[in-house]
């Protein structure tokens, strides 16, 4: 059955399906372009066919088979390259998808059936792509093209040259496993931020909320209360706007924590994911009735990632680490919690990556992180309560800020209920 699935058929049949799904984004372009692209719908998929039969008859012919394969294919794109220019047309991704593809279909004739189909499908959501992309590209600003490119720096140069030895009480302070979760935490609000981008933002207040809360519900909060408290009417909009930003706030830690440490999700799976649906519930009642926001009434989001950001993230959770560390030396199981409750106050992402990386308590494992994360989130969320109500104006106050201590009074017995029970 193995050998079935990998065989000639198989090859030729993976090759002609990748082949198939590039032609048919270029077929559709050649309609968008309102002219004749020199391959479409059924050229592709013979340009894939003729990589994976060089590659099939590579013991039989040998390697010269695959270089005239190639040459005439990217003989055939140059010269199509060449009549476009000389019509004034500018572009050249027919025929650069068009050597991908040969590419590709090689690769699918060597047996690399996976590899083939995960890059077929890359190539071609970048093809569709191109229309996000582009405004991406356009609405994009210089500094925020700068925070990119430190965002890189910081991810790809400094993080291979810190060292990975422990320092401090405890050797708690891993300057490269520091900087790995600064890298983590700006890469998934960068993340947050470029969907954002990708999706429009002048999408409503809802939308606003929820992609804010990837980056930062604190400041969807303080943002929103600042729309309150300027005369704009919508309370219950922007009120359900905030318990949105403050549910994906859940969500995000959930991802954290699965990304680091797996083990600690099934006893944190629940007060979490119970805050998000109650925020989820909450929003939804809240929006229940009023008008439609404008396009006016979104929130403009900007790249939250900067190098001082960073630096201020890693200062932050290398404290709390330490901070841990010595309140479970000297308190024990309850230094762990006031840790977290302080934390909370300030940063709930750093408390979570901490307690993970902390690892389980000597008595009940998982138990006590998972129950200290969901005090940091709840004394988080109620911050935010008390933010709304100090910021806001009119009836946003008591929606948003009754809302979101709702929101922490679930999370609280969730958190409890897995605390005392299991």
């Amino acid at each position: 059955m193995e050998g079935a699935l990998t065989g000639p058929l198989a090859r030729l049949a993976a090759a002609l399906l990748i082949g198939f799904l590039i032609g048919l984004d270029r077929e559709r372009a050649e309609i968008r372009k309102h002219r004749h692209l020199f391959a479409g719908i059924r050229t592709f998929p013979l340009i894939a066919l003729a990589g994976a039969l060089s590659i099939l008859l590579l013991d039989t012919v040998g390697p010269w088979l695959v270089i005239a394969s190639f040459l005439m294919v990217s003989g055939v794109a140059l010269i199509s390259y060449l009549r476009i220019s000389a019509e004034g047309n500018v572009g050249s991704t027919t025929e650069v998808a068009a050597l991908a593809t040969f590419l590709l279909g090689c690769l699918a004739g060597r047996g690399d059936l996976v590899l083939a189909g995960a890059a077929g499908v890359v190539v071609a959501v970048l093809l569709a792509a191109k229309p996000r992309l582009e405004r991406f590209s356009r609405a994009i600003t210089p500094e925020e093209l700068a925070a990119t490119l430190e965002l890189a720096v910081i991810s790809v140069i400094v993080l291979p040259l810190l060292p990975t030895r422990g320092y401090g009480p405890g050797e708690v302070l891993n300057p490269r496993d520091i900087w790995l979760v600064v890298v983590l935490v700006c890469a998934l609000s960068f993340a947050g931020f470029v969907a954002t981008r990708l999706l429009g933002e002048k999408r409503g207040l809802l939308f606003s909320g929820m992609a804010g809360g990837l980056v930062s519900s604190t400041a969807v909060t303080l943002a929103m209360s600042q729309r309150a408290r300027a005369g704009q009417r919508a309370y219950r909009l922007i009120a359900a706007a905030v318990v949105l930003a403050s549910g994906m706030m859940a969500i995000r830690m959930l991802a954290l924590v699965g990304a680091l440490k797996a083990k600690m999700i099934p006893r944190l799976a629940f007060p979490l994911l119970a805050m998000a649906a109650a925020a989820g519930l909450i929003a939804l009642l809240l929006q229940r009735g009023s008008d439609r926001a404008t396009s006016e009434d979104s929130t403009e989001l900007r790249n939250p990632f900067s190098l001082k950001a960073a630096l201020t993230f890693g200062l932050f959770y290398a404290l709390t680490l330490v901070l841990l560390h010595v309140a479970r030396k000297y308190l024990g199981t309850s230094g762990t919690f006031v840790a977290a409750a302080l934390g909370g106050l300030v940063d709930v992402d750093a408390v979570t990556i901490a307690l993970a990386h902390a690892g389980p308590a000597a008595e009940g494992g998982w138990r006590q992180p998972a129950a200290a994360v969901t005090l940091a989130a709840v004394v988080n969320t109620t911050v935010k309560a008390v933010i709304a109500m100090v910021s806001g104006a009119g009836r946003f106050r008591i929606l948003a800020a009754g809302s979101l201590a709702a929101m922490a009074a679930v999370g609280l017995a969730a958190g409890l209920a897995v605390y005392l029970l299991f």
